[in-house]
Order: C-alpha cells, then structure tokens, then sequence
C-alpha cells in the first residue's frame, strides 16, 4: 500500500472552487455539493484512497465485513484501500482514525468501537469535506454522509419475542448479550427490554459476551450451572450460539433434548456455523445480519459520493427470518462455520 501522503480533500475543494461551487463547502458533509463530472475531479480522471477503520476482528462477522469492502474496492482500478484494527480498543481506534487522515484519505469508512469514540474524527471530516460511510454500529454523532446497518433494535425484538412465543410466554430464559457498550449491543439490549415488558411471567438471567464463540462457551457455562432449569436461551449471535450449545452438552444437555426444545435456542445473524445448528433442529430460529451486504454497500456508497452522486443518510439492510423450513436458502453445508454467505 503507497505510503505517499495526499491530502486529498483539499484538492477536491479547490476543483469544487473551480467549477464555481465552494460556497457549497460551508454546508456540513452529508449536505456538501457534488463532484462536477466535467472538472479533473471525475471519478475515473483521478486516484483515490478509502480508509476503513474496523472495531476489531475478534469475531469472524467483522472479518467478513473486511473481506467484503477489500473485494468491492479490488473492482476499481483507481481506489486504494487502508485499513486498521482497533482490537475493540476506543483509544486505538481514534488514533487509526487520526493516522488515515493523516495519509490523505478521500473517504472513511468506520466500523465503530462504540457509540462516541468517532465523534472527534466526524467532527475533522465535516470541516475538511471528507465524507465518511458509518458502518453496522451506530454512532452518537450524525456528522456523517450515510448509515449502512440493519436495524438492531427491530432484530432483537423479532428474535427474542419468537422465543417467548416459542415457549408459551412464561418460564425462565437466558439472554447472552453482545459486546458492552458497542452500538449494536446497546441497540438490541434496549429491544431486549421493550419485549420482557410485554411478558412479566418470564424470568430473565442476562449476562453479556463479546460475539465470539469462546465468550459464547463461557457465559453459557457460567448461566447454565447457576440456572440448569431453563425454558429457553437467546443467543446475540450465530458465533456465541455455537460455543452456547458446545457447553449445553458438556452440561448434559443433549442434541435431542435441544430438537425438543429443552431448552429452545434463538438467536441473531446468519453465521453459517448457526445455520447449521438450525438445520439439524437444535436452533429454532434466527434473523440474518449479513456482513459481505454491509461491506459491499459501504463501498459501493463512498464511490457514489466520489462521483457527485446522493446517497441517503440512513441505509437499512433487509431483514431475512430464519427457521429450519427456510433454513437451506441460506446455510452453505460444505463450507466451515465462520463462513458468511451474505
């Protein structure tokens, strides 16, 4: 990767200039005037780099979504690609953030660690002009260009209020919850309690992992010791679902005892490792969050901003409902676990 520094935004206003529209500057960057495709700075007349900024890659949800924004920007034979790695790590992530601007990005893509940690770097992207594409975790600040997510609130809610039709609206259920303090897990957790409002005859134990399957394994085994007497568990995703189940049965627990739903088994996203869980009747039910649609969006947005073009402040990403009827559309049985199909 060039290691050559630009400072791309600012040759991008001095072109707007040029073509008679940096009045436009003064707008914040989701209102800022578009690229003149007559002036030097169309799209396929220039070089330009995208900066991602990724949370981490300690679950292979995060991995994909990598994976898919370096195949996106890999079709376009002018845009280069820098990424970081904050390792859930706010501290770190500001300072990936600050060393891409520093290299001259034109465009920031940013998985956030948690909900303020972008705020100081949106803040430096309106004043210069470089648009930035919010990615997956939601944000406190609206300083930015577009928002490409699914909408976790509405998953959580689906999902978990499919578990308590599952078991008849009373008993005892565990939630394993996402990351603390991460958009998406303070969005699903909020739904999380929207839903036991609607169901006083259930007792809730809830206690968070990090979405891996290792932390999935661990606050099962921790839940299930204290509380062996479960109706149903809620799982925040795919990858935690499977390390839950790998302690379920370590517990006793077995695969049939499971198809009968003792205890019945929900979860989120479409990690392959889960549908396959699905497939063989263990999990009742999951909602999709697809990591490649993410990334493929978030690219495909930022070079619809390089060109001129508009893009909606807010993109959500359909919703697909997964039972063991549906199940085969979306579960890839020859691939591994940590394979994402979308």
């Amino acid at each position: 990767m060039r290691t050559e520094q630009r400072s791309g935004h600012r040759h991008f206003a001095s072109c707007l200039a040029l073509a008679g529209l940096i009045a436009a500057l003064g707008a914040c960057a989701k209102d800022k005037a578009p690229v003149d495709a007559s002036t030097p700075e169309a799209f396929g007349d220039r070089d330009w780099t995208i900066g991602f900024s990724n949370a981490s890659e300690t679950n292979t949800w995060r991995t994909a979504l990598r994976e898919s924004i370096e195949s996106e920007v890999a079709k376009y034979d002018n845009v280069e690609l820098l990424i970081t790695d904050a390792n859930d790590s706010p501290a770190k992530q500001v300072s990936d953030m600050e060393d891409l601007l520093t290299k001259g990005v034109d465009g920031l893509i940013i998985g956030a660690a948690n909900l303020y940690v972008a705020n100081p770097i949106l803040d430096e992207c309106e004043k210069e002009g470089i648009p930035v594409v919010i990615v997956d975790r939601k944000v406190s600040s609206e300083k930015y260009d577009t928002f490409v997510s699914t909408d976790h609130m509405y998953g959580a809610v689906r999902g978990l209020t499919k578990l308590m039709e599952l078991i008849g609206g009373k008993g005892k259920i565990a939630i394993l919850e996402g990351l603390p303090g991460a958009g998406p897990a303070v969005e699903r957790n909020a739904g999380y309690d929207e839903v036991l409002e609607k169901y006083p005859e259930v007792e809730a134990v809830r206690q968070a992992g990090d979405w891996s399957r290792a932390s999935g394994q661990r606050v099962m085994e921790n839940i299930i010791t204290a509380h062996p007497d479960l109706d149903g568990i809620h799982f925040d995703n795919g990858e935690m679902a499977v390390g839950g189940i790998q302690a379920l049965r370590a517990a006793g627990i077995t695969d049939d005892m499971m198809r009968a739903s003792r205890p019945c088994l929900t979860w989120l996203d479409g990690y392959n490792g889960g549908l396959k869980m699905i497939k063989a009747g263990l999990g009742k039910y999951t909602i999709l969050h697809p990591p490649r649609l993410h990334g493929s969006l978030s690219v495909t947005s930022m070079i619809q901003i390089f060109r001129g073009e508009t893009v909606p402040m807010r993109q959500p990403i359909a919703l697909d409902e997964i039972t063991r009827e549906n199940v085969d559309q979306f579960v890839a049985m020859d691939e591994p676990d940590d394979f994402w199909t979308r």
